[in-house]
């Protein structure tokens, strides 16, 4: 698929950043080299990587739309999702090190650890460990508890989730006992309250302006159809 097709089905999903792009033609590429998926077609994997590539950037993506567009079943959409995600490498385990190198901030990889494994003891294996977003939190609050200046955005990327999810990460790791002397109870506490203080005060709607999700995806669907036919013909009228 050539850029500018890319660039509409993109468009058509409400993603305009030039960085998702990049990376959804690198996937592209990879993908092309390791596998040809003879049950999906261009715009289906076109679709499915716009979707790995806004994971891995933390850019938000309309799922709905992105289903409609691929062509796909939701089970198959996601199943395929997968298929794409474990032979592009994208599912491997972030570690606390390799987060610690990746950004580097190696001096606060034992603390690091240290803040990891009590949050795994006061969560009482209730979560998947396997998720690079509890690694990368760790390496954060171990960062900004020490004083450390590390790349947030990088990070938050890095941790897979939302940057809202991001927010609700960091308020659980709140009252943590770390029992290792490094004195980091503190640090930790308000560099959580901190971070919590940087969220944007949720707006208040009125139950009037609430659009009910059935009516909310009939929109979306029909205004990516609409966005991404517009937009093929004006390409082939330009051709």
């Amino acid at each position: 698929m050539d850029k500018q097709m890319l660039k509409n089905i993109a468009e058509a999903l409400n993603v305009y950043q030039d960085s998702v792009l990049r990376k959804t033609e690198e996937l592209l590429r990879l993908l092309q080299a390791k596998s040809s998926i003879k049950s999906l077609n261009n715009q289906a994997k076109s679709v499915l990587c716009l979707d790995l590539a806004s994971q891995c950037l933390g850019v938000s993506f309309e799922k709905d739309a992105a289903l409609a567009l691929s062509g796909l079943k939701k089970s198959a959409y996601q199943k395929s999702l997968n298929t794409l995600e474990q032979i592009l490498g994208l599912n491997k385990v972030l570690t606390v090190s390799e987060a610690c190198v990746q950004l580097s901030c190696t001096a606060v990889k034992d603390d690091a650890e240290d803040i990891l494994s009590a949050y795994k003891q006061q969560r009482d294996g209730l979560e998947d460990w396997e998720h690079p977003q509890y690694a990368a939190a760790a390496v954060f609050l171990a960062s900004r508890a020490k004083k450390l200046s590390i790349d947030k955005q990088k990070i938050v990327a890095m941790s897979r989730i939302k940057p809202s999810q991001w927010k609700e990460l960091l308020s659980s790791f709140k009252n943590l006992e770390i029992s290792n002397g490094r004195q980091l109870g503190k640090g930790l506490e308000a560099e959580i309250v901190s971070e919590m203080g940087e969220c944007e005060p949720v707006k208040e709607v009125a139950p009037d302006e609430v659009e009910e999700y059935a009516v909310w995806r009939q929109r979306i669907l029909k205004e990516a159809y609409e966005a991404l036919a517009g937009r093929q013909s004006v390409h082939s009228d330009a051709a």
